[in-house]
């Protein structure tokens, strides 16, 4: 047998690969497939989560903000008040 008779090709059985492509197409198509309806599961259970709120999210994220800058604020007063007493001492 010389080398120019064997090609890479004939080692590889064709049916064996073919058969093996078809295979991993379809798991990746039912894998897909699954992860778009988790995903569909997701979102509507989100939109019905929000829908259930007693305030949409942007009333209670502008409410939030609005505690945070007076929590701010109270404590930048609360420094400068304590950093006074602690001068004249």
């Amino acid at each position: 047998m010389s080398a120019d008779s064997v090609t890479g090709a004939s080692y590889v059985d064709r049916r064996l690969a073919g058969g093996s492509a078809v295979l991993l197409t379809g798991g990746l198509l039912a894998c897909l497939a699954g992860a778009t309806l988790g995903m569909v599961a997701v979102v509507n259970g989100c939109r019905r989560y929000v829908a259930d709120l007693k305030e949409p999210p942007s009333v209670t994220a502008r409410r939030r903000l609005g505690q945070a800058r007076s929590a701010t604020v109270a404590g930048v007063e609360a420094w400068r008040h304590y950093g006074g007493q602690q001068a004249r001492a």
